[in-house]
């Protein structure tokens, strides 16, 4: 007998079966584009994107102060700033963070984020 039980063989399976992991379609490990960042304790920036291993830079990086939607931050890369959407002035030089501390990004499109 082995010590693994064969969920298949033993008829108790429901549901669809897994997908694939990793997912053919994420992003590329080192991402470069327009997007959303969201890291740890609330930040949330926008802005051209570069990651590395060990850093995200963010070029022309705007804090993203109130999000101003009803369906998250979703809503914004699909649509851009909202009437109630509240974001900072962009910074001077490229922000860098740790690539630790970065939850996630959202691409969005450059031309629905006015300059």
């Amino acid at each position: 007998m082995t010590d693994t039980l064969d969920a298949t063989a033993a008829g108790t399976t429901t549901g669809p079966t897994a997908a694939a992991f990793p997912p053919a379609d994420l992003p590329p490990a080192e991402y470069s584009g327009f997007a959303i960042v969201f890291a740890d304790r609330g930040f949330v920036w926008v802005g051209q994107v570069s990651t590395t291993p060990d850093w995200v830079s963010i070029t022309g990086a705007r804090a993203v102060r109130r999000w101003g939607t009803k369906e998250g931050l979703n809503e914004l890369a699909n649509k851009g700033p909202l009437e109630n959407t509240r974001l900072d002035a962009k910074a001077d030089k490229p922000m860098l963070v740790s690539r630790k501390a970065v939850i996630g990004l959202i691409p969005t499109e450059v031309s629905k984020w006015p300059s």
